[in-house]
């Protein structure tokens, strides 16, 4: 790992206590001159520690680009972005990588799976990319892959391939991926979008038990109100500028297991 992210001293930034992701005063201008097209407006985002976010706004509002720069993605334009106390612009890309193959599990809305793997080798593949796995690890590996793909209800389609899966069992794989390193994040973009209300529910309640069991924290883009209401804070994000909603949800102590 870069010397930077492994001694952390050049990076570090006290933010606000208990903050996992802390954006500040973030811009994000695509382009330049008066063609340049500016995507985020002056943004503050902080996300505590087993914390259940959700930001909602219509299509082009700016959700992909804010989750993109919360989870080291994209870069800022402008502001400040910390991550677990670092400071992102001082690490190198090395670094971001590193970071984020340690503590961050993506759920993207294209999916992103591997077309010559199976469904249960899509979900291990975030923790091969780690290293070489002793046989003890790789059968544990293969058991939690397993138990992940079981509980968002595709413990039947562990051996096919995306190729055979429907659009719903694709997006539910990705979200088993998301989890498998057992991240201290997760960034979700629109992950129920393809699910009907049966699934919405299972993925759901997967999401809330990591959050209280593991304490994982939860940055989700949705227009799905039925998410609106899991969350512990509701953000409206429109027209670049984001916006506290009246909450929703409400915050359960956390039950993390050490």
């Amino acid at each position: 790992m870069d010397a930077m992210l492994l001694n952390g001293r050049k990076a570090m930034l006290t933010g606000i206590p208990g903050d996992l992701v802390s954006l500040s005063r973030v811009h994000k201008v695509y382009g330049g001159g008066i063609a340049g097209v500016h995507a985020l407006h002056d943004i503050e985002l902080h996300v505590a520690t087993g914390e259940m976010v959700t930001v909602c706004g219509p299509c082009g509002s700016g959700k992909t680009s804010l989750l993109n720069i919360a989870g080291m993605l994209d870069i800022a334009s402008e502001g400040n972005v910390v991550i677990a106390s670092l400071l992102v612009s001082r690490l190198s890309e090395q670094a971001r990588a590193d970071l984020r193959g340690e503590m961050i599990g993506f759920v993207f809305q294209s999916f992103s799976l591997i077309p010559v793997m199976t469904a249960r080798e899509n979900v291990l593949l975030p923790l091969l990319l780690r290293g070489s796995l002793a046989q003890g690890e790789l059968s544990a590996a293969h058991d939690r892959a397993d138990a992940l793909l079981a509980q968002v209800g595709l413990a039947t389609q562990a051996q096919h391939y995306p190729s055979k899966l429907t659009a719903s069992q694709c997006q539910r794989v990705a979200i088993a991926r998301a989890l498998v390193t057992r991240p201290r994040l997760v960034i979700a973009d629109e992950p129920t979008s393809r699910l009907d209300n049966g699934c919405i529910r299972l993925v759901m309640d997967l999401f809330s038990r990591q959050q209280q069991e593991q304490g994982t924290a939860f940055l989700i883009s949705t227009r799905d109100q039925r998410q609106l209401s899991r969350a512990d804070r509701t953000l409206q994000l429109s027209e670049g500028r984001l916006q506290s909603l009246p909450s929703t949800g409400s915050r359960r102590p956390l039950r993390v297991q050490l």
